[in-house]
């Protein structure tokens, strides 16, 4: 399965809400209609694994944020809870934010992850 895009491009400021877009899309190029999977999760995470709004295995199937379409458009909508700096003694100025996706289709399954670049506005002059 290829998802288009698989990186998230924007910055988002700590504490707002941005959205992700996709299209699903089988091996062969096909997209993978909603009507067509079986399973959709998202786990969100720092990169040391550390869970961010309680998002662990999260059913994502047109729920908690996320929607998918007949043309396999999916949307994920970013609350200030998924943006919030989960460490704010670092001195970096970006914390990334790991989104994992799972799908199970008539097809079959795939994965992918998302690195969202969330700024830390303490750090910002």
């Amino acid at each position: 399965m290829s998802v288009l895009p698989t990186t998230f491009t924007k910055v988002v400021n700590e504490g707002s809400t941005a959205i992700y877009t996709a299209v699903l899309q089988d091996q062969d190029g096909g997209i993978i209609p909603l009507a067509d999977i079986s399973t959709l999760t998202i786990s969100l995470c720092t990169l040391d694994g550390t869970e961010i709004n309680g998002r662990t295995d999260q059913n994502a199937l047109n729920a908690n944020g996320v929607t998918v379409d007949a043309l396999g458009n999916l949307t994920f909508v970013l609350e200030p809870a998924d943006t919030a700096i989960i460490f704010p003694a670092s001195t970096d100025i970006y914390e990334i934010h790991r989104a994992t996706f799972k799908v199970v289709y008539s097809g079959g399954f795939s994965n992918w992850d998302v690195d969202i670049n969330v700024r830390n506005l303490l750090h910002v002059t």
